[in-house]
């Protein structure tokens, strides 16, 4: 069994927003929605400016999934939070529990084509199941279930050039993610969704931060 997440060591990334482009072009996210964003956080007192990503957590215990009326929210084989569009009804009570903001709603039908100006690309890629949407039904961020599930790594986590987004398994922890772990935090721990996706910072009080997508 597997126990899939990310662990953002905010001491590494420069905020390049190479994780968040590389999302939004393998999941060809509807324009004006955004599975993770790059936040910035100044500290006057050491003079340092850190980066780092937001996304879906991933949580083992979700809130959005305690309040699901059509229960279309469950866990992955490997712990991903998935939404079930052919349940889902849109009404978005998981948007208003997560506290993340996380889950976003494409309510003006929005899809790939308005990428290009509402034409498609001279070559357009072989359509892909992960990018087929429903609009008004809620989506966030899946881990890149598509890619995990085939051995690869999330998208974000491939793109990232300095290694500043580590792709885990909590379950089987090993070299960088074992000496990382004992200082990976959750952030909002107060929430008590216990993320999977996790943050190192010698900066930042992670734990105390409530950042949203």
């Amino acid at each position: 069994m597997s126990k899939f997440g990310i662990i953002v060591n905010v001491d590494k990334c420069v905020g390049c927003h190479a994780c968040a482009i590389a999302c939004k072009e393998e999941n060809r996210v509807a324009p004006g929605i955004f599975y993770e964003r790059v936040h910035r956080s100044e500290s006057i007192e050491k003079n340092v400016i850190s980066y780092f990503r937001v996304s879906c957590m991933h949580c083992e215990d979700p809130a959005c999934m305690k309040v699901c009326p059509a229960k279309a929210i469950s866990h992955g084989p490997a712990g991903e939070v998935l939404v079930d569009h052919k349940k889902c009804i849109g009404c978005r009570m998981c948007a208003a529990a997560c506290p993340y903001g996380a889950p976003m709603f494409n309510a003006d039908g929005l899809g790939e084509k308005d990428w290009f100006g509402g034409k498609m690309p001279l070559a357009p890629a072989p359509e892909r199941e992960w990018v087929v949407r429903t609009p008004g039904k809620a989506e966030h961020c899946t881990l890149c279930t598509h890619r995990t599930s085939k051995g690869e790594k999330p998208a974000c986590v491939e793109a990232c050039g300095i290694g500043a987004l580590l792709f885990v398994d909590w379950d089987k922890l090993e070299g960088e993610a074992k000496e990382l772990a004992p200082r990976a935090k959750a952030m909002n721990a107060a929430a008590g969704t216990n993320p999977k996706i996790r943050y190192v910072s010698s900066i930042l009080d992670i734990e105390k931060m409530k950042e949203k997508v």
